[in-house]
């Protein structure tokens, strides 16, 4: 997940996205790149980054068409692309930050149906079903996932050792881990959203998942409980509780301030004992530790605590990041499917891109004999678990639909600093996503136990 973009659409205009799209469509009839190149825009981090996919993923692809990319800013391409979507042009490949902006796009007739391309290439074989069917809208695939992530509870190994505490596998030991690690003056788990208030939403799904539990999402996110039940009321009590404890960035204040820069620096050097966050960071944290930051700091993850005995002790919180879809007025669908097809399932490729610049996958059904002997084990463990979970929890960003999303990010904060009770938050949520469900914009999830790869 890109924080950036996603901030700039979640952010800036997610909930007005539809209108802005639909008021935009029909527009003209040209197609996108007529002839030629496949017409690709994209976004990165930095100059490295754009350098790697540049080598990797364009000028290395032998497909039946060359690959032009046009770099855009991360501030600016999603509203780039829906100015010229309106005008019957734009790129041939479509980026979107995951399923739940993707409805808006569909219902302006902006993306092709990949349906026979599925067929075609194989992807039920390759790709795991449940991103599949979270990438499909009144049953046809308009997208395919380009990103894939969980959450993952971070530590630094010797900081832990050094300071007697324990990587916490329940409630109770959670908060056992907080309370000591604040005993010491350090701050138990590094927070903040000063650089996207979209942080906001991590924290929220991980406990919905670990505390509500898979199986009271999912009976939410199919209309079936709402959003009003104790169960919920009693998750945001909870976060909300512990944030105010100063658990989550030291401090309510601080954890409005915070970078995540500083995040990193404080999980390096010990100055907090853990971190809840997405498995991007394991890309993100990289010049903060060993050789490159000049420094013997180490960190390693694993999932986050159930904190519910009811709860299944592992699960695995489940989002896609990134979603590409296909232009409806290509020039040659065909092509860009072939294109796509390669951004998302060719295994030499991808597993490279994981084990020298820590890229992010897609969900493909990988093995450890997919990886080098130098790939980093803390990745190829997540790369190789995570598509056979067994108890899966759902994000936000994929399996929640767009104004609901949108509110749960901005409200939170209202409960944090005692503005707005849990049960009010959650009355707004349940308002905002009947709308939504009845509107049929609510994306498929998979059933939380038992996951098929």
């Amino acid at each position: 997940m890109n924080i950036d973009r996603r901030g700039f659409l979640a952010l800036t205009g997610a909930v007005s996205l539809a209108g802005v799209l639909a008021a935009c469509s029909g527009g003209g009839n040209s197609g996108s790149s007529a002839g030629g190149k496949i017409q690709f825009w994209n976004f990165f981090a930095d100059a490295d980054n754009e350098k790697y996919f540049r080598e990797h993923f364009v000028k290395a692809y032998k497909g039946s068409k060359e690959v032009e990319l046009t770099v855009k800013s991360n501030d600016t391409i999603d509203r780039l692309v829906q100015t010229a979507l309106a005008a019957g042009k734009g790129p041939d490949l479509i980026l979107t930050p995951g399923p739940s902006q993707v409805a808006a796009y569909q219902s302006a007739g902006y993306l092709a149906d990949l349906t026979e391309y599925a067929q075609k290439y194989k992807w039920n074989d390759v790709l795991a079903p449940w991103s599949l069917e979270a990438s499909k809208i009144d049953g046809k695939l308009v997208t395919l996932p380009t990103q894939y992530e969980s959450m993952a509870f971070y530590f630094n190994p010797a900081v832990l050792e050094k300071n007697k505490l324990t990587v916490p596998d329940s409630r109770e030991s959670f908060e056992a881990f907080c309370t000591e690690a604040a005993g010491k003056g350090m701050v138990p788990i590094a927070a903040g959203n000063a650089d996207w208030k979209g942080a906001n939403e991590w924290h929220l799904s991980v406990f919905l998942n670990h505390h509500a539990g898979g199986e009271a999402v999912y009976s939410a996110l199919t209309g079936k409980t709402p959003w009003t039940d104790p169960i919920f009321v009693d998750t945001i009590e909870l976060l909300s509780g512990y944030f105010k404890k100063g658990w989550f960035g030291g401090s309510v204040d601080a954890y409005f301030t915070n970078q995540f820069p500083k995040l990193y620096k404080q999980l390096a050097s010990g100055e907090a004992a853990g971190m809840v966050s997405g498995t991007w960071e394991m890309g993100n944290m990289r010049p903060y530790f060993g050789k490159e930051a000049g420094n013997d700091a180490d960190w390693d993850w694993t999932t986050f605590p159930s904190l519910r005995k009811e709860v299944p002790n592992e699960v695995w919180d489940l989002g896609i990041g990134q979603s590409t879809g296909i232009n409806s007025k290509s020039a040659d669908v065909a092509a860009a499917a072939e294109y796509l097809n390669f951004l998302a399932t060719d295994v030499k490729t991808l597993t490279k891109a994981i084990e020298e610049v820590s890229w992010p996958a897609t969900p493909l059904k990988l093995e450890l004999a997919d990886f080098s002997a130098n790939a980093d084990p803390r990745l190829s463990r997540l790369y190789t678990e995570l598509p056979v979970a067994k108890n899966i929890g759902y994000l936000t960003w994929t399996f929640y639909p767009q104004e609901t999303e949108t509110y749960m990010i901005q409200e939170f904060e209202k409960v944090i600093t005692d503005k707005m009770s849990a049960k009010d938050f959650c009355a707004g949520i349940q308002e905002r996503f009947a709308k939504e469900f009845a509107d049929g914009k609510v994306p498929t999830a998979p059933k939380p136990s038992g996951l098929a790869s």
